[in-house]
This record gives structure tokens, sequence and C-alpha cells, in this order.
């Protein structure tokens, strides 16, 4: 199965985040997955990994429900 990318837009919308919320996350959080460049330059566009934002939404919860159940 390939790789689908979620731009800000769309990561947005799947986290229920705001941009600077995610964009304080890829550098204050060190599980928070990083974004990828999908172009040449300082100024490409980059994308987020569905597979890393799903694991990482995944392990928030396990986390959540380990530490009630605890």
């Amino acid at each position: 199965m390939a790789a689908r990318i979620l731009r800000y837009a769309d990561l947005e919308l799947h986290l229920g985040m705001n941009r600077i919320t995610i964009w304080r996350r890829t550098k204050n959080d060190p599980t928070f997955p990083q974004p990828i460049r999908l172009g040449n330059g300082r100024t490409a566009a980059v994308g987020f990994l569905t597979e890393e934002i799903d694991n990482w939404i995944a392990k928030q919860s396990a986390a959540r429900i380990s530490k009630k159940q605890g």
C-alpha cells in the first residue's frame, strides 16, 4: 500500500488541532511525527505521513488508557 501524505490543512482536520499547535508539537514534542519535505529548497511544501500520525494518535490513546487504569 502506498504511503499517504497529509498537508497541513488535511492534518488540521485529522487531528482537530490548528496549524500553530501542530507546528509547536513538531518543535517541542519529541514523540510527534516530523514533517517531510515534498520538494527542494527551504520554502518547499511539507507533509506528514498518515501512518506516522495514526501511530502517534494510537500511542497517545494507549497512554491515556494506561494512566486511567494505573
